[in-house]
C-alpha cells in the first residue's frame, strides 16, 4: 500500500517455476541415488529416474526462456554450457 509494489503475475509464475524446479531435480536426484544404490537394475527404477529427468529438462528449459534467475537453474545452465 505504502511504498510496496505487489508482485506481478509474472514474477509470482516465475517463483511457481522455480519451486516447481527444486522439487523436481530432488526428486531426480533421489531416483539416481535409489537406482545407484540397487544392485539388480530394476526396469521400473530406471523409468522413474528417466522420467524425472525429463520433467526436470522440460522446466529448466522454460525456466531458462522466462529468464528466470535462482540458484539451481544458474549452476545447471552453467554446467551445461547449452543455453549460451
Amino acid at each position: 500500500m505504502f511504498g510496496r509494489k505487489k508482485p506481478t503475475l509474472k514474477q509470482l509464475g516465475d517463483q511457481s517455476l522455480l519451486d516447481l524446479v527444486y522439487q523436481v531435480k530432488d526428486k531426480w536426484q533421489m531416483a539416481q541415488k535409489t537406482q545407484d544404490n540397487v544392485r539388480g537394475l530394476d526396469d521400473q527404477l530406471e523409468m522413474e529416474s528417466k522420467i524425472q529427468q525429463a520433467k526436470f529438462e522440460f522446466l529448466f528449459r522454460q525456466a531458462r526462456q522466462r529468464k528466470v534467475a535462482g540458484e539451481a537453474v544458474s549452476k545447471e545452465a552453467a554446467t551445461r554450457n547449452t543455453f549460451r
